[in-house]
């Protein structure tokens, strides 16, 4: 009798069990892991870039040298992602930011910087970040009913036709008093006097069409009396309708409530964004300033009209100042798109877009817009 072997030898069955139960138990962790995002190169070097920054709350903030903000945020976590790691500067606005990735001063540059055909001309953009359009500001302000008063009386002494009317109520009132001196005994004898009681005789006719005066005697006098009651009526309508009329159109003049309105007012724009572009393209007469807070106080100050801006940058600085006397008017308009500029050409335009997809798949960019924008913000 054979002796018996001291090993067994495997079935083939149970050997191809054991090796998948072992292969499975091996790449458990590799199925469990969910890929972070772009992944770099293990054998490249470590990446280190000089990022531009132009404050523009609510997307660039800067707070005693440390900046936050949607944009630095989204910014942060698009870094974190590809393992980059930057210096930051600030510039003073977002054209010397542009001309500073044009030149390769910078990588990239951050903000709240609108991508347009002539800034591809000189740099790329990553995909949109965020999605926004143009409104206008305005101060919603009222003056006190004297200061209302006075500057409304300023007005209408400008009308020809006020002047015009008072010199012939004081002509015709004249023309009383040297009637009724001759033909009235109880008429007063003082000049003053006279005039006085002669002109509010014209005036009661001419508003009323009554008056204890009997008129010019015999004939004439009746039909003179006649004809300024009837000029009295008509002097009182033209004058009324003239001021309605100046008036209303002073009003319209002076609001705007929509870009069709922008044309032959002042308005403020930001100095280096597409706000100052739209402002020479359609040849407005516009002031530029170095942020919305000088050109906010400008508008309350009453030296611009209104100003001209991406409405996310207008209505977060509107909210956080409830102080203020400004509001935004109108529809959106002249839509644009934010972007993160870099260099012509460079590459890692296609990792900051990996990686923007990537957070937009995560929430990650409404998670930031509700944020800094409210709960009524909208992708």
């Amino acid at each position: 009798m054979p002796a018996r072997p001291l090993i067994r030898p495997l079935r083939p069955r149970l050997l191809r069990r054991g090796l998948l139960a072992w292969f499975l138990l091996a790449a458990l962790p590799l199925l469990a892991q969910t890929p972070p995002g772009p992944t770099p190169d293990p054998a490249a070097e470590p990446v280190h870039l000089k990022v531009g920054f132009a404050v523009g709350a609510p997307f660039v903030m800067d707070n005693q040298g440390l900046l936050l903000g949607y944009s630095v945020d989204l910014w942060q976590e698009i870094a974190t992602l590809n393992h980059w790691t930057f210096d930051q500067k600030i510039y003073p606005n977002i054209q010397a930011g542009l001309d500073a990735v044009a030149t390769h001063e910078c990588d990239v540059f951050v903000s709240d910087t609108s991508i347009t055909s002539d800034r591809l001309k000189r740099v790329d953009f990553s995909q949109p970040f965020f999605r926004t359009g143009f409104q206008i500001m305005v101060t919603n302000d009222r003056p006190h009913t004297l200061g209302w008063m006075i500057e409304n009386l300023k007005k209408l002494l400008v009308l020809k036709i006020v002047w015009v009317s008072i010199l012939v109520v004081l002509a015709v009132s004249a023309l009383v008093t040297f009637f009724e001196r001759k033909h009235n005994p109880t008429f007063p004898k003082a000049h003053h006097e006279g005039f006085a009681e002669a002109f509010y005789y014209v005036v009661s006719l001419a508003l009323t069409g009554k008056s204890v005066y009997k008129g010019f005697p015999g004939t004439i006098g009746k039909i003179a009396t006649i004809v300024w009651m009837i000029m009295g009526m008509l002097m009182v309508a033209v004058v009324t309708s003239s001021i309605t009329s100046t008036m209303t159109v002073e009003r319209l003049q002076g609001e705007i409530n929509g870009p069709e309105d922008l044309p032959g007012k002042v308005i403020g724009v930001i100095t280096g964004t597409t706000g100052e572009i739209y402002a020479k393209d359609h040849k407005l007469t516009y002031i530029s300033y170095p942020n919305i807070k000088a050109a906010a106080d400008a508008l309350v100050a009453s030296t611009i009209q209104g100003i001209v801006a991406d409405a996310a940058i207008l209505e977060y600085y509107d909210k956080s100042h409830p102080e203020l006397p400004i509001t935004e008017v109108g529809p959106f308009f002249n839509p644009v798109n934010y972007g993160f500029a870099v260099p012509k050409g460079d590459p890692r335009r296609y990792a900051i877009d990996e990686s923007l997809e990537l957070l937009v798949e995560r929430g990650k960019l409404i998670q930031l817009g509700k944020e800094y924008l409210g709960s009524a913000y909208v992708p």
